[in-house]
Order: C-alpha cells, then structure tokens, then sequence
C-alpha cells in the first residue's frame, strides 16, 4: 500500500465553482469522498490521496455507504471476505482502520492531528504518527466515518440534481439544463463497483438510476430549448446501447420530429415495435405509443410544455 499527494485527473463537476440559486459562490470543504466511480479521496482539487490496497478500499467505501453512521464489525467483513473471513478477520479490520485514519484528512473544525512520538531508538530518528479517532470513530463491535455531506460526491451529486429540478419547475430551463450537467460531471464510472454485490449491489443500482433519470431530464430540458439536434446524437448512442429503454425512445421520436424528421421518426418507431414484439414480447408502453400518435397527428404538441411546430 502507498499512499501520497498525487497529481490526478481533478473530478469534472469540481472544476466548476458551486453557485446558490442567487449566483453567489457557495463555501465548500476542501475534502472530497468520490464513491461515482473508482474510489478516490481529495485533500483539495489537485492533491489526492493515494488508497491502493484493496481491501482499505472496500472498508472506507462500506464507510461511505452510510457516512455518518455507525456501521457494524459483522457488514465490514462481509465487504472484505464475504462469506470466508480469516481467523484474524478482526484483527486485520482493526490494522486497515487504524492505518487509514493515518491516511485521511482531518474531519472539518479539527486541526491536522498533533503528533506523536511511537518509537525512539539511539541513533536513529524519532517516528512520528497522528493519534486520535481522526476520520474514523470506534466503539464496541462498530465504526463510523466522520464526514460532512458536501464531502461526498454521492451527496453534491444529489444536491445538484434537486436544484436543477427546482429550476425546471421554475421554467427556467437553461439553468436546469446546466445544473443536470453538471450533476453528471460527478460521475466517473460505476458506483460502490468495488464492493461486493450482497454489499453495495443495491446503492449502486440506486444511483444508477438516479444518473439515468438525469441524463434523461437533462435531454428534455435541452429539447424544451429547442436544442434537438444538439442531443440527436447523444440519443443514438444511448439507444442503441440500451434499446430497451423507452423513455429514451420517445426522446429521439420528439428529436425527430422537431428537425423536420417525421419520417424517420416513425420509421424508428415501427423498428422498435417490431423489436420488442418478437425479442422481448411485448408491445410499446403507453407514454411511447402516445408520443408515436402525436408524431402522427398534423401539429403534433410532442411532450407537456414542449412547443408545438409551427403551422
């Protein structure tokens, strides 16, 4: 295991000062946890902490999984033996904890931990390593990670999503829009991956969807813009990548039809019927089969609040 200050590819969304809906800057921790992807931690933009060994990993990121609170012996060994944990499970769990809480910054309002001397021997130099719980805090048979919700990437993550539908509610669609963007700059790959399915499986499908459902929020926010051929492509690729996803669909049919594309669009869609007919058997839900119609229909008025086209 190495742990060090490393220069690394900064997290997109943290490029990017957070703003309050006021426009002002809004004050953040210097800290960040990154569960979106490969686990990561930040002293600051620019200066990671370097966590190699797996299973260090896989405790902090059980950790992370309910930050905060406390989090039992039992669950941390199911994250790094499953079903086989060593005699020395324990006491492997306890040598992982106490180097990493050597390793991570200090929790926010505490002062790097003052240090200690461990070892003094004639001729040689005084070792020197922090004392105190740190990041991490014990007490019989669990342990808790010390951490601020804006530490977490999981966290701002969420946060920004939610003000970004607050904005789409408001109609203020351009600052949605660049809101769900910047959400999705979050993320970096698969959430909680390194953890075992019994463990993170279900967090991690979690979020999933929660990025799916922005992506998809984010692409009709651009098309109540009227930015339709800007997310043409995009919608090619999510379709075919995942061609069972209706709602993705039904968003390349409203691109479509608002370029001027009404053939293809229905062209696309008797495809997809055919598809889910003989593949899957299964007809179309009922909001794809609505929008179809409405492709259908002289003027079709494609989504509610999506402007109709022009006679």
């Amino acid at each position: 295991m190495v742990e060090e200050q490393a220069a690394a590819p900064i997290p997109e969304a943290w490029r990017r000062p957070r703003t309050s809906d006021a426009g002002q800057h809004e004050p953040t921790s210097g800290v960040l946890f990154a569960a979106l992807g490969p686990l990561e931690v930040w002293r600051s933009p620019g200066e990671r902490v370097r966590i190699d060994q797996r299973k260090k990993r896989a405790l902090l990121l059980t950790l992370l999984l309910c930050p905060g609170r406390w989090t039992s012996v039992e669950h941390l060994r199911l994250a790094l033996w499953q079903d086989a944990p060593p005699r020395s499970a324990l006491g492997n769990i306890k040598t992982y904890l106490s180097e990493l809480r050597h390793s991570l910054p200090p929790p926010p309002g505490m002062a790097a931990t003052p240090p200690a001397i461990a070892s003094v021997s004639p001729g040689s130099a005084i070792l020197r390593r922090p004392v105190g719980p740190g990041r991490i805090e014990s007490r019989p048979g669990e342990y808790r990670l010390i951490v601020r919700p804006d530490e977490i990437d999981v966290v701002r993550f969420e946060r920004t999503v939610e003000r970004a539908r607050a904005a789409a509610r408001a109609g203020a669609l351009r600052q949605a829009a660049d809101l769900f963007e910047r959400a999705l700059g979050w993320w970096r790959g698969c959430a909680f991956d390194e953890l075992p399915a019994e463990v993170g499986g279900a967090e991690s499908l979690r979020l999933e969807e929660a990025r799916w459902a922005t992506r998809e929020e984010l692409i009709d926010a651009r098309l109540e813009l009227g930015e339709h051929d800007r997310v043409l492509p995009i919608l090619r690729a999510l379709t075919l990548e995942h061609p069972t996803r209706e709602r993705l669909w039904a968003q390349l049919l409203v691109a479509l039809e608002h370029s001027g594309r009404r053939a293809e669009a229905l062209s696309e869609y008797r495809a997809l019927h055919r598809r889910l007919v003989t593949d899957l058997g299964i007809e179309p839900g009922a909001e794809l089969r609505r929008i179809h119609q409405q492709v259908l229909e002289p003027q079709p008025r494609l989504r509610p609040g999506t402007p109709a086209r022009p006679a």
